[in-house]
C-alpha cells in the first residue's frame, strides 16, 4: 500500500513526531505505512484489536503494547462521537525517555503519531484527530 506513505510522511513533515503510521483495523487489520525502522512498524493484528476492542477498561489497568512497546492510556474517546482519539504514552524501561502518542480513528483506519521527546500530548492529539477526520471524510 505504497500510496499510503505520503499519509506518514504528512504527518512527519512539521517536525514534532518521531514517527507514524497509518493501520488497518476493519478487514484488512496490518500496518498499511509506518515510519521505517519505528515502534509502530511492528503493530500486530493482537495489539490493534486491544484497542478498537469491547473493553474500554482494561488498557487502562494493564496498560497496551504498540509493537511491543509497553504504553499506558492517558484518555480514551475512541468511540466518543466527535473525537475518536485516544491518548497514550510509552512507558520507560531502563531509564528511557517517554513519548506522548495520539492515535485517530477513521472508518476503516488508525492514525497513529508519536511525538519527540518534550512533545506535547495535546497536538498531537489535534494531528491525528484532522488526519483521522480527513480519512473518514474520503471514505476511510
Amino acid at each position: 500500500m505504497a500510496g499510503w506513505q505520503s499519509y506518514v510522511d504528512n504527518l512527519m513533515c512539521d517536525g514534532c513526531c518521531q514517527e507514524a503510521a497509518i493501520v488497518g483495523y476493519c478487514d484488512a487489520k496490518y500496518v498499511w505505512a509506518a515510519t521505517a525502522g519505528g515502534v509502530f512498524q511492528s503493530i500486530t493484528p493482537v495489539e490493534i484489536d486491544m484497542i478498537v476492542g469491547k473493553d474500554r477498561e482494561g488498557f487502562f489497568t494493564n496498560g497496551l503494547t504498540l509493537g511491543a512497546k509497553k504504553c499506558s492510556v492517558i484518555r480514551d474517546s475512541l468511540y466518543v462521537d466527535g473525537d475518536c482519539t485516544m491518548d497514550i504514552r510509552t512507558k520507560s524501561q531502563g531509564g528511557e525517555p517517554t513519548y506522548n502518542v495520539a492515535v485517530g480513528r477513521a472508518g476503516r483506519v488508525l492514525v497513529f503519531v508519536m511525538g519527540k521527546e518534550g512533545v506535547h500530548g495535546g497536538g498531537l492529539n489535534k494531528k491525528a484527530y484532522s488526519m483521522a477526520k480527513y480519512l473518514r471524510d474520503s471514505g476511510f
